[in-house]
């Protein structure tokens, strides 16, 4: 009995076999645990002031839930945009809160030059760093990619397969 194909992810084509699953480095939510961090703080403000008021008591509760919301928000966000590669193309799906996703793809066939860049301490100590994807089209770029010299490797060994594949054979008869 033939196995049923179950896709992997939406759009996924029956005859592809997935290489490679990364994504951003989490550190790339920094700003976003800043900015919360300073949210619970500034709703301690008022109960410092007016320690006896119900409505700084009512700030100082509100403050760490409408932080988690906002962390939610955007780890959400973090979590399902993902970078998919085959054995065939390069998919990158960006998701930005709960209803805004972006899908973009480009077959390995069509790309000329994968280069990554670290740049910084902070990157070099962490290990993230951007990758760049060359394309007869443009340039596609990936920001704050984990572990960018790993993947850019991986990258380059898929599209070498790929572009062996499609090397013409020559048609000069022999002499």
């Amino acid at each position: 009995m033939e196995k049923k194909f179950e896709p992997e992810f939406p759009g996924q084509h029956q005859d592809e076999k997935i290489e490679l699953v990364f994504r951003q480095h989490p550190i790339v939510l920094r700003k976003e645990l800043i900015i919360g961090l300073l949210i619970i703080l500034a709703g301690t403000g008022p109960l410092l002031l007016f320690p006896l008021s119900d409505l700084a008591m009512k700030i100082l509760i509100a403050s760490p839930i409408i932080t988690l919301a906002y962390w939610f928000y955007h780890w959400i966000g973090w979590h399902y945009s993902i970078n998919i590669l085959t054995d065939s193309r390069l998919i990158s799906i960006k998701q930005r809160g709960f209803f805004n996703r972006k899908v973009s793809e480009v077959g390995l066939d069509r790309v000329q030059s994968i280069n990554y860049h670290i740049k910084g301490l902070q990157a070099a100590l962490f290990k993230f760093g951007d990758i760049t994807v060359q394309t007869f089209s443009g340039e596609w770029l990936m920001k704050s990619i984990s572990h960018p010299v790993e993947t850019h490797t991986k990258m380059i060994e898929v599209a070498r397969k790929v572009s062996k594949e499609f090397v013409p054979t020559s048609t000069v008869p022999d002499k």
